[in-house]
């Protein structure tokens, strides 16, 4: 598992309607007002990770995102990827309905993240994932709650960024 950090700099999306587009180099997503885009960096280099980002409600200041509510964005190339296996490292796992959003229709469970390093902190989240054609498949873990207040995959906003994933 490779480790990447998000960090500030993305800017908010502005405007109304659609938001405004954000392109990794690998896909699209376009962020609305009042949601922050933060890119991911490989683990002690400068080098923005193509294949992941982080969108944060009203996420303004580095670091803050760990408060937010908020999504992770991945994509992932090949035959071997399964996001089923990732079932076991979480709690009350509750498989959800299909749910069509864009054009993509996507799987996925609610549950609990129960620690990271030693932490214990039962955060509930979101994990689906699509298939998006060429061999690649798209992940989107939503972090439903934080200290900074909650979305749900049934926001208006939310609906919209992940109906606005394109592959690039």
């Amino acid at each position: 598992m490779a480790l990447m950090f998000s960090a500030c700099g993305g800017g908010s999306g502005g405007g109304s309607g659609k938001g405004t587009p954000h392109s990794t180099g690998a896909f699209s997503v376009s962020v609305p007002k009042g949601w922050e885009v933060m890119p991911f960096y490989h683990m002690g280099t400068e080098d923005v990770d193509q294949k992941t980002v982080a969108v944060h409600k009203g996420s303004a200041m580095e670091f803050r995102s760990m408060f937010v509510p908020g999504m992770q964005i991945q994509i992932h190339s090949g035959s071997g990827f399964s996001a089923e296996r990732n079932v076991s490292f979480y709690q009350d796992v509750k498989e959800m309905q299909p749910v069509k959003l864009g054009n993509y229709t996507w799987k996925g469970y609610t549950a609990l993240a129960s620690g990271l390093s030693g932490v214990t902190y039962d955060r509930p989240f979101v994990y689906m994932w699509t298939e998006a054609g060429n061999d690649k498949n798209f992940v989107v873990a939503i972090w439903t709650e934080a200290t900074g207040g909650k979305i749900s995959l049934d926001d208006a906003d939310v609906k919209a960024i992940i109906s606005s994933i394109t592959l690039d």
